[in-house]
């Protein structure tokens, strides 16, 4: 069915639990913001999430993130379309919990990649049913042995968010350039985003990589927005071409301090590696995954109780160089990173 943006939304402000209680419900085909587990993920919302025992999600991403390890450490994911299948470089890589489902059979992983997966959300993006695209021709990829939502029997039509083919072949008949493939568009039911700051009516905007944010948000039938900072529309007004997401494409903005913890929000404060790196510690044993869920999700009263357990001397190691737009406090490797003084095409071109 061919999506057509009838009218405006109007954005609500809410909280976490109000957000995720009025707009996600089980089975939804959800969409996550942010780059691997490093950048701007939706942690908090994600977080409200398992709390309120949403499950059974289908998950179209471009590549994992601290979102769907939580999602698959309580095994909330029943379909994973996505393009890498671990969640962060430098905590472990593969995700742990998602490998143990899927040998188990509790979950179904569909496998495209980088770019089909951002062309497949560029084509939902724009309204377009389908996407030409050439790479990675000869992979395996393009294989219908490896249609994992095919061999489930699920490309039937009847489910409106599945598509009849994950791919079709075809000649290119405007340049006689060869062989491209067809992908589907991308179609979210919902779309989770952290960013930096957001006005009372929806505008949104960041600093650092963006990856395909503003395309997830014009894909999905909804938005909900949580923001480090709600701000006045009236001062993003002042400077729209920093502005990614128009307010019309949201539904709700949730304002929550850290709420993209333990990834980081570029001038706000860094990503906690070595927090990850004990996520995944826990997650390569059962009952300390068990626990660690119970401590960490189940635990806390609510996220500001859960950044109170993180601790303020954390915090603000991890606070971001209002300038460089990272923390010269943390280690990385065996010492604190340098304080960029120039940029390095300063320094390497003298001018």
């Amino acid at each position: 069915m061919r999506k057509l943006r009838e009218k405006t939304k109007k954005a609500e402000i809410l909280t976490l639990e109000e957000a995720i209680k009025k707009h996600v419900k089980d089975g939804m085909v959800v969409a996550f913001s942010g780059f691997t587990g490093f950048n701007r993920n939706p942690v908090a919302l994600t977080w409200e999430m398992i709390r309120q025992g949403k499950k059974d999600f289908h998950v179209i991403d471009r590549h994992g993130s601290c979102c769907t390890w939580l999602l698959n450490a309580v095994g909330a994911i029943k379909i994973y379309e996505t393009d890498w299948m671990g969640w962060g470089e430098m905590a472990g890589k593969l995700d742990v919990n998602m490998e143990r489902h899927y040998k188990r059979g509790k979950i179904i992983l569909e496998d495209y990649s980088h770019g089909a997966m951002a062309m497949r959300f560029l084509a939902g993006a724009i309204g377009a049913p389908f996407i030409p695209y050439h790479a990675p021709l000869g992979s395996d990829l393009y294989n219908n042995k490896y249609d994992a939502l095919g061999k489930a029997g699920l490309r039937d039509g009847k489910h409106p968010k599945i598509p009849f083919k994950k791919y079709i072949p075809m000649e290119d008949p405007f340049w006689k350039d060869g062989l491209v493939y067809l992908l589907p568009a991308a179609r979210p039911d919902i779309a989770f985003i952290h960013v930096a700051q957001a006005g009372d009516k929806g505008t949104a905007r960041w600093r650092g990589i963006g990856t395909i944010d503003k395309e997830l948000c014009f894909a999905a039938d909804k938005v909900i927005l949580t923001c480090e900072e709600l701000v006045p529309e009236a001062e993003l007004r002042k400077n729209p071409e920093q502005n990614q997401i128009p307010y019309f494409t949201v539904d709700a903005v949730v304002p929550q301090a850290y709420a993209g913890y333990p990834s980081a929000v570029p001038f706000y404060y860094d990503y906690d590696a070595p927090f990850m790196r004990g996520m995944d510690a826990a997650s390569r044993n059962e009952e300390d995954m068990k626990k660690w869920v119970d401590e960490w999700i189940y635990g806390p009263k609510s996220w500001e109780d859960l950044m109170t357990k993180v601790g303020v001397k954390r915090l603000l190691e991890l606070k971001a160089d209002s300038v460089i737009g990272y923390s010269t406090r943390i280690l990385r490797g065996k010492k604190p990173a340098p304080r960029m003084k120039m940029p390095l095409s300063v320094i390497r071109s003298g001018y």
